[in-house]
């Protein structure tokens, strides 16, 4: 049951009040704007009734003043005798939520008293994504100038529902941005469907994304939820929007025009509500240039942009990105020593992989350490060019627990296949080029 604080000398008002009141409400009561004030403090009400012609002490609308700067968050509704244009508002102005008169029926007390707390608990909401989006945002590792402002879009961000377009090098982290804006925003309890469009056969895309109907084709066994309808009051990412088909591209902008789907080989359509995030490493004002792309479209998405800053052009980050991988990966020597040497030569790279080559730099620079000082020969930085995926060192890698050293070697062989053959075709080619299976492919993709 909502707690509801009444604040008002005038006891004959008061109980006539809570008679109304009692049986929906748990209602306290205050004959002071200063005992108002610590009743709220002690009680955290869900809504305040204040009368506006308190008697003795503070007065209705100073009252209402430390209310609003004191608890945001706390709809009062102010209670005058009469019916005062002027004394409205100057309440709302302050910060009311609404105004009632004393003689107004009951009915419409409770009725303002419910939207209140419905404002209440929106207010509430808000509050709890907005300290959990600042919380997340501990993810984006450093404080450049750079970061600061990546944090910040991503706040505005996630106030609005708008079709966000994040851009960014390969490595650079876009689906983790997409996750924050998600996170952070008031569908952020909702579903987050996160899709890679490359990773999708173009024969198996309406399927996959719109889902199909029984008996729709040869292997439809059963009906099918496609990932647009999955994403129905969440997020849809879409990452790599850049490889859409132009047919595909016409479907995905009819379907944000319309908000409807259609599964295939059904004969209704299905009412859907998400918020659309895409992200892409190409430059799609060429791709439209150059005929692939569809205009359209790319002004829908591109309600908000954000573009995520490749590593170079925050070195500075570096020391911070440095100490929180080898916690990450090795806890157990977060001790050993940095010097200005290696943080300057890591500095001096290129990184073309950015963050994810980085970690990767990171893992394999730590297996080479012997002693308690990380040095740049442990990066293999010599040439001046950056750590690709595919190197390993098998007389270091020995150094590790054969399980640790395997998974290590493991996971940088499967990047070095998938930086050297992903793009060079479909997913089916890809996969028969390296010998594996199209699933095993869809597996890699999504955790690189």
């Amino acid at each position: 049951m909502d707690n509801l604080l009444i604040i008002d000398d005038n006891e004959e008002f008061v109980e006539d009040l809570l008679l109304a009141l009692k049986r929906d409400f748990m209602c306290y009561t205050a004959d002071t704007g200063e005992k108002g004030l610590v009743q709220v403090d002690q009680l955290e009400p869900d809504l305040v009734l204040l009368d506006y012609d308190l008697g003795e002490g503070k007065s209705g609308l100073e009252v209402l003043e430390l209310l609003v700067e004191r608890h945001p968050e706390l709809p009062v509704v102010m209670v005058t005798k009469e019916n005062s244009a002027r004394t409205a508002v100057r309440a709302m102005k302050i910060g009311a939520f609404d105004y009632l008169v004393k003689n107004a029926a009951r009915e419409e007390f409770v009725e303002v008293i419910r939207k209140g707390l419905a404002l209440h608990r929106v207010r509430q909401e808000n509050a709890v994504l907005r300290r959990a989006l600042s919380k997340s945002l501990g993810r984006l590792i450093g404080d450049s100038e750079a970061i600061r402002a990546l944090k910040r879009e991503i706040h505005e961000a996630a106030r609005t529902d708008l079709c966000v377009t994040i851009t960014g090098e390969t490595g650079t982290g876009k689906t983790m941005i997409a996750r924050l804006i998600h996170e952070g925003s008031a569908r952020g309890r909702k579903p987050f469907v996160d899709v890679n469009v490359s990773a999708i056969e173009r024969e198996l895309f309406n399927s996959e994304v719109y889902g199909h109907e029984k008996g729709s084709f040869t292997g439809a066994t059963g009906t099918k939820k496609g990932l647009v309808e999955l994403a129905d009051q969440g997020t849809l990412f879409l990452d790599e929007i850049g490889d859409l088909t132009p047919e595909a591209q016409i479907k995905l902008l009819t379907t944000m025009e319309s908000g409807l789907i259609r599964r295939v080989g059904a004969l209704q359509d299905i009412r859907v509500d998400f918020r659309l995030l895409a992200a892409t490493h190409q430059d799609l004002e060429t791709r439209i240039t150059e005929g692939v792309f569809r205009q359209d479209l790319y002004y829908r998405l591109n309600q908000f942009r954000i573009r995520i800053p490749p590593l170079r052009e925050r070195s500075e980050d570096i020391p911070a990105l440095l100490r929180y991988f080898i916690q990450k990966h090795f806890p157990g020597r977060s001790d050993i020593e940095l010097p200005a040497e290696t943080i300057e030569a890591l500095a001096r790279q290129e990184w073309k992989g950015n963050v994810r080559e980085f970690e990767s730099a990171v893992q394999l620079a730590m297996v080479r350490v012997r002693e308690d000082r990380l040095l740049p020969s442990h990066f293999a930085l010599g040439d001046g060019k950056p750590t690709s995926a595919a190197e390993a060192d098998f007389g270091s890698l020995t150094d590790q627990p054969f399980n640790e050293a395997r998974d290590l070697l493991m996971e940088r062989l499967r990047k070095a296949y998938l930086e050297r053959y992903l793009g060079q075709g479909s997913m089916k080619e890809t996969a028969e080029r390296i010998g594996i299976s199209r699933e095993v492919l869809h597996r890699w993709v999504k955790k690189a």
